[in-house]
């Protein structure tokens, strides 16, 4: 699936950096360019600023803003999901290492990129979802059993 994002829009990767950023930066470009999307993806390794009021108002212009999960809880990441919730940004989590974490991201731009599919899907996806009886597929059954067993008791 290829994202619809605007021309030379601005995604912005946050967590403390390991390495992983820059790299998982470089991978999303490439991928981004191979589908002929024009994105400047930007590697911020938590830097001191990053809390600060003029920090956070300048990620409010970027298309999308990923926050690198570390593989356990921080007290910074803590801190950074709280600044980002404070100053009312939305942001997507981005677990995993490696390869997972290169599909977790892609996943994310696309979620991002095509909001309405996403909420499309999530109603055919609760639509479709039907619960039935494991023995005769008829939704009904489980109840009329326990009705029944209820008006013998009676």
């Amino acid at each position: 699936m290829t994202p619809a994002l605007p021309a030379g829009c601005v995604i912005a990767l946050l967590g403390a950096d390991d390495g992983g950023n820059t790299q998982l930066a470089e991978a999303l470009a490439q991928r981004l360019a191979q589908r002929g999307i024009a994105a400047t993806l930007v590697a911020d390794p938590l830097p001191e600023h990053a809390f600060d009021a003029t920090a956070l108002e300048a990620y409010r212009g970027h298309a999308l803003i990923l926050l690198i999960a570390p593989a356990s809880p921080t007290p910074i990441d803590e801190m950074l999901r709280k600044a980002l919730m404070d100053a009312n940004l939305s942001f997507a989590v981005v677990h995993g290492e490696g390869a997972e974490q290169l599909a977790n991201a892609w996943n994310a731009i696309n979620a991002a990129a095509d909001p309405d599919a996403r909420r499309s899907a999530a109603r055919g996806a609760a639509a479709a979802w039907s619960w039935a009886c494991d023995k005769c597929s008829d939704p009904a059954c489980e109840h009329r059993l326990f009705s029944d067993l209820v008006a013998k008791r009676s």
